[in-house]
């Protein structure tokens, strides 16, 4: 077989392959994975923080040493938790409020939120699908591009099990993206569609302005670059004498939201709060607007992002340079290309930049991504078509993206089942030695040390250490209020514990 003969054999099979294969099919996969992997994740880390009423008046429930909190039995008590919080901690009331809901019911609610966090990933690829399109359509208009956002979402997003399964990252990243998503929606529509909403009716400006307080309410960058993209579009929408009341309605909720969001008073308590009790984990006050800083925050946050998304940029750098371009495609794009670089430069400013901040990013540069690819499909057919080379690309790009998915994912499950069955042992470990004090358990490890392949795509031993694991001494606050909550009185992991070996020998 000469390698004209294996290039249009490559190329036969592939198209064989995706013509076969439906949009639902491709939904389902990435959707039952994402389920799959939710039902894998326990309560860890800050979950279990968040199960007790914050208790503002005595360090906050996440510090190391705190004494014994009361855990959350009402809703009242979600109320009174918040109220503490937004005045001595932060002000990111929504997604904490939905975290400490989940949280109170334990395993339950862990279990509830699976479900609740899978259906709000499939809302998200929606939603940025949508975006991308300028309309409301079917995912069938291009599997292509819902391709690209699913395998966009796996790899370029920071951080995954911190921002997409672990109940109070979820909460706080995926969910208020959702949120901004939504918001930016009848936006985006109205660019495409001068038509859109332009005989309003009673329930559009209070649903604005509520989906507008949702999204400015969320996160700190997130928040600041969707009023800085919405500012854009009125503009815009004022230029073209088309600006609306229900477009000013939900600015003004935006604004709101993000104003309660920027000026809780405990973000200055918690500052403070965390250089005097927790000084390794945040800038020294003398470091601060220094270039050691914007160093620091560049290397730990800004690149590592960047470097993530590098492969998002092809299809935008293909339309540029061979794409169909037009003068109103073509700002669109900008547009959110320049809110992904909003989101890291705003970052840059933080005390403390980790690469999971630059979520929001990453989501307005799918859209972008997504919306060039769909510019360019025509283009690469008509390359198919016409040269050998092309379709050879083509098919292996295919290919090769499909199966590295498929690996990737399997390692992933690989690690994430092996997390969820060592929790799972440390049960029966803590019903024998429930009295003693403290209770000592194996230290989980990855196996076959996969984490060195899969990277931040699944649990890693730096997730281990800062979050998806207990701590090494009773005092530390992950496993003090571990043990508070399930009414240990103490616990503790030891690395030296094998796990094998245990299980031989039923020793410590």
């Amino acid at each position: 077989m000469n390698i004209n003969s294996f290039t249009d054999w490559l190329y036969c099979r592939w198209s064989t392959v995706w013509q076969r294969l439906s949009w639902q099919v491709i939904l389902a996969f990435g959707a039952g994975i994402f389920l799959w992997r939710n039902l894998l994740m326990p309560m860890v880390g800050d979950d279990y923080s968040y199960a007790f009423i914050w208790d503002g008046a005595h360090a906050g429930n996440l510090m190391d040493g705190i004494g014994p909190r009361q855990k959350i039995s009402s809703f009242a008590d979600l109320l009174t938790s918040q109220w503490s919080h937004y005045f001595t901690w932060g002000g990111r009331v929504p997604a904490l409020l939905t975290v400490q809901f989940f949280a109170w019911h334990g395993s339950t609610g862990r279990l509830l939120f699976a479900f609740a966090n899978t259906l709000f990933f499939v809302l998200l690829v929606y939603l940025l699908f949508w975006l991308a399109a300028g309309r409301i359509e079917s995912l069938a208009k291009s599997k292509t591009a819902l391709l690209l956002l699913l395998i966009g979402l796996f790899f370029a997003i920071p951080a995954y099990i911190y921002t997409m399964i672990w109940l109070t990252g979820a909460c706080v990243y995926l969910w208020t993206a959702v949120a901004i998503c939504v918001f930016l929606l009848p936006y985006s529509l109205a660019y495409w569609q001068t038509s859109f909403w332009q005989d309003a009716t009673w329930w559009h400006q209070p649903a604005m302005l509520l989906l507008g307080l949702l999204a400015g309410w969320s996160i700190e960058a997130g928040s600041l670059v969707t009023v800085l993209l919405t500012l854009a579009f009125l503009i815009l929408f004022h230029q073209q004498k088309r600006l609306q009341c229900w477009q000013l309605t939900g600015f003004a909720g935006l604004v709101t939201g993000m104003l309660l969001l920027m000026l809780a008073p405990g973000s200055l308590m918690r500052v403070e709060l965390m250089r005097e009790l927790a000084p390794d984990y945040t800038m020294p006050a003398e470091l601060m607007w220094t270039p050691l800083m914007f160093l620091y925050n560049f290397l730990e946050g800004f690149l590592p992002v960047l470097i993530g998304e590098l492969p998002l940029f092809i299809p935008i750098l293909l339309y540029f340079w061979k794409g169909p371009r037009n003068h109103t495609l073509t700002r669109y794009i900008l547009l959110w290309v320049s809110g992904s670089f909003l989101v890291l430069f705003a970052m840059m400013f933080s005390p403390d930049f980790r690469a999971h901040a630059g979520y929001h990013g990453v989501i307005f540069l799918l859209i972008a991504a997504a919306t060039a690819l769909r510019a360019i499909l025509p283009l690469l057919s008509a390359w198919c078509a016409k040269m050998e080379k092309a379709r050879f690309m083509i098919a292996g790009t295919g290919f090769s993206l499909l199966l590295v998915w498929l690996v990737a994912t399997t390692l992933c499950l690989i690690i994430e089942t092996s997390y969820n069955h060592q929790w799972a042992n440390r049960w029966p470990i803590i019903a024998e030695h429930r009295q003693d004090n403290p209770i000592i358990v194996p230290a989980i490890k990855i196996p076959y040390h996969l984490d060195k392949i899969t990277g931040n795509r699944s649990i890693t031993d730096v997730l281990l250490m800062f979050g998806a694991d207990l701590e090494s001494t009773p005092t530390d606050n992950r496993s003090l209020m571990f043990a508070q909550f399930y009414g240990l009185k103490g616990i503790i992991i030891d690395h030296e514990i094998d796990w094998a070996k245990y299980g031989e020998t039923n020793e410590w």
